[in-house]
């Protein structure tokens, strides 16, 4: 896994800007993000109209990855100007707050539905299973990213699409247990609640690492320039 464009890029070895491929890392993920808005699109207003808060919560979660997807379009365009790491830290961290406070948002939803559960049509089953296909198509693309791409963003863009398909299946099974049961529609609001905690919990674990991975670099950058003031010495 390559830290940084400085460490990785081919442009520092033959000198030719031609050679660097973070343009085509740019491309990666605006066209992740484009299928990421197209998903929302759909889930969304398939939600709506089912009357389903688990795939409106699922479309929410897939908003947050096309977002993150924009956000990675910013931190690589920023990253070849120097000082990569730090960037992508700070994108990272704008993408995770973001993620907690949506994800508290679905949780009160989905408790209310629990407690209030709304009829749930049966096509939301359908809609589902259209996402769950979006979603692994947009893995299989994200796993052709160049190996000097393969960062700390690429990372969590892959656990975030991982996190994705593990809902859209959970969606697709509270589905069929609503339709084969019937009436059990509070199914919908616990879903929505475990969405909301999956994300909260991948989200926490994210932030987490960014404190860890900032405190290392930040001590192996010290250490580098005690190293340097010796050898002067």
């Amino acid at each position: 896994m390559a830290l940084n464009h400085l460490n990785a890029c081919p442009t520092l070895v033959s000198g030719l800007s031609g050679d660097c491929s973070c343009d085509k890392e740019v491309g990666h993920y605006l066209k992740l993000a484009k299928i990421s808005f197209s998903l929302f699109m759909l889930e969304f207003l398939g939600g709506l109209f089912s009357g389903s808060m688990a795939l409106v919560s699922d479309a929410l979660h897939v908003l947050m990855d096309g977002t993150e997807n924009m956000i990675s379009v910013f931190v690589s365009r920023l990253s070849k100007k120097g000082n990569e790491q730090r960037v992508r830290m700070i994108g990272a961290k704008i993408s995770a707050y973001f993620l907690f406070c949506i994800a508290g948002g679905i949780i009160y939803e989905g408790w209310s539905r629990l407690f209030d559960p709304h009829p749930v049509k049966w096509y939301m089953i359908i809609i589902a299973i259209i996402g769950l296909v979006i979603n692994i198509y947009q893995r299989v693309i994200h796993q052709k990213a160049h190996a000097e791409h393969r960062n700390v963003t690429h990372f969590w863009q892959d656990m975030h699409l991982l996190s994705d398909i593990a809902t859209s299946v959970a969606v697709i099974m509270g589905g069929v247990i609503m339709l084969v049961a019937g009436g059990w529609y509070w199914i919908d609001g616990m879903l929505s609640m475990g969405i909301g905690a999956l994300i909260m919990i991948f989200t926490g674990a994210r932030i987490l690492e960014i404190k860890l991975h900032s405190h290392y670099h930040h001590d192996h950058e010290h250490k580098h320039e005690e190293g340097e003031c010796r050898h002067r010495h």
